[in-house]
């Protein structure tokens, strides 16, 4: 409950106080950080999830692949998938390390900037890498 607190005294400017918005109205509170959820994982996880283009490989099932399973012989350096926030995680360290070096901003900068923007121009730069050379 705590870090909504935090999101919502930061969507308001820091203009209120963690007791102020402890009174807000309950429906308002959800409200908001439904909001953030919403823009977060449908927005922000989408465009990161989506700057490299990869292509899925689809594994087809083969006939010995229960003797295979029963037997121990199945890959084992098969993972599985892995989390889809930890990805989301790794790819705003990269992106954070990246504008730091390209944009020769500080690191305070970095999260002030828009993360869409920085998405945007991170997949900009992915796609015209070899354009150069």
């Amino acid at each position: 409950m705590f870090f909504n607190k935090k999101i919502m005294q930061e969507m308001f400017g820091n203009e209120l106080s963690l007791a102020a918005v402890g009174e807000i109205d309950a429906v308002e509170f959800l409200t908001a950080i439904k909001t953030v959820h919403f823009i977060m994982q449908n927005i922000v996880a989408e465009k990161m999830l989506n700057i490299v283009e990869v292509e899925q490989v689809e594994k087809e099932a083969s006939a010995f692949d229960d003797y295979d399973r029963e037997n121990g012989y199945e890959d084992e350096d098969e993972q599985p998938e892995e989390n889809q926030w930890k990805v989301c995680g790794e790819i705003v360290d990269r992106v954070v390390k990246i504008a730091i070096r390209l944009l020769k901003n500080s690191y305070s900068q970095c999260m002030k900037e828009n993360i869409v923007t920085l998405l945007d121009y991170l997949k900009f730069e992915l796609d015209t890498i070899n354009e150069n050379q």
